[in-house]
């Protein structure tokens, strides 16, 4: 009699526990973070970003990781959208097919913040969708930032032949040669000589670079809007003995850690993936809260130069 009394009363502990900690869980707002993969460090360090500013804003985060499958990811979503959470993050796989993300939340009446890649915007407006905030990296301003730090490299009267090894079908990429472009334009002795399509990728950059250099001999620098290129590109230059080259280029980690030895890499530009979450994490709690946001943030990237290389590594992704 005892052995059952003292398990009744252990069992309806147990039940009283389990029933506070539900209780207490569903007192917390339940964000969604939607994204794409995580085989790139880039996401990996977006994830962790959500989770610790999650919760110190007060949620409950559930990540969801999509593989770089658009139907994973609608499927995410939608899993979302029967949950019935509080708000939802969405880092798109691509921007078209992400448009039938934003319009499941908007009919389950769940605010969808973008972040990063974001749906198509001719398609939101086709299917009258809202977002209530998109939170991206300026990648004009890095491409600006990048051109300002070369004319002040080689300063005012200086001369630059450039090869650009782009990635031309990138709308991103094309924004940030944009911005290096316009920032150089003030230099009448600055000319850009030859595009060679990297494919944001280490071996097809090797290649195409080689190329170009090999073609065009009195290019003194190449600029790269993506690290996988530029690590192709530096490798490059190293091979065929042109060391006279000097690279700028938009980095990650890796390419921080060839600014810093400054040989070759002289400067670039990151992103950064865990401040834009915090970013959107905050916003989204003002929302909750009532506030009125702006419907677009783009945030600077970081400048990296010879000057604050050994600090910025541990902020690259």
């Amino acid at each position: 009699m005892k052995d059952l009394w003292r398990n009744t009363a252990l069992t309806a502990i147990g039940a009283s526990l389990l029933f506070a900690a539900s209780a207490h869980a569903a007192d917390k707002p339940v964000l969604g973070v939607a994204l794409p993969n995580l085989t790139n460090p880039y996401y990996v360090a977006m994830k962790k970003s959500f989770e610790q500013n999650g919760a110190d804003q007060g949620f409950e985060v559930r990540v969801l990781i999509a593989d770089n499958d658009e139907a994973k990811q609608l499927s995410q979503v939608q899993t979302f959208a029967q949950q019935g959470v509080s708000a939802v993050a969405l880092n798109c796989v691509s921007s078209g097919p992400c448009v039938a993300s934003v319009a499941e939340l908007n009919q389950a009446k769940i605010p969808v913040f973008t972040i990063n890649l974001l749906p198509d915007p001719e398609g939101l407006k086709a299917e009258n969708l809202t977002v209530v905030q998109a939170v991206q990296t300026d990648q004009k301003a890095g491409g600006v930032y990048i051109g300002q730090q070369l004319l002040k490299d080689i300063g005012p009267t200086g001369s630059a032949v450039i090869g650009i090894v782009g990635e031309p079908t990138s709308v991103s990429a094309n924004t940030r040669d944009d911005g290096f472009k316009e920032a150089l334009a003030s230099n009448p002795n600055v000319k850009f000589v030859a595009l060679v399509n990297g494919k944001v990728e280490e071996t097809t950059s090797l290649k195409v670079t080689t190329e170009m250099l090999q073609g065009n001999p009195d290019i003194t620098v190449v600029y790269s809007d993506t690290e996988p290129a530029a690590l192709g590109a530096i490798a490059a230059i190293q091979q065929i003995g042109r060391e006279d080259v000097k690279l700028y280029a938009f980095v990650d980690k890796l390419g921080v850690k060839h600014i810093e030895d400054n040989s070759i890499l002289k400067a670039g530009a990151i992103q950064e993936p865990a401040k834009l979450a915090q970013i959107q994490v905050e916003n989204i709690k003002k929302y909750l809260d009532g506030e009125t946001l702006a419907p677009v943030i783009d945030s600077p990237p970081l400048l990296v130069n010879k000057d604050n290389a050994a600090e910025t590594v541990d902020k690259a992704y």
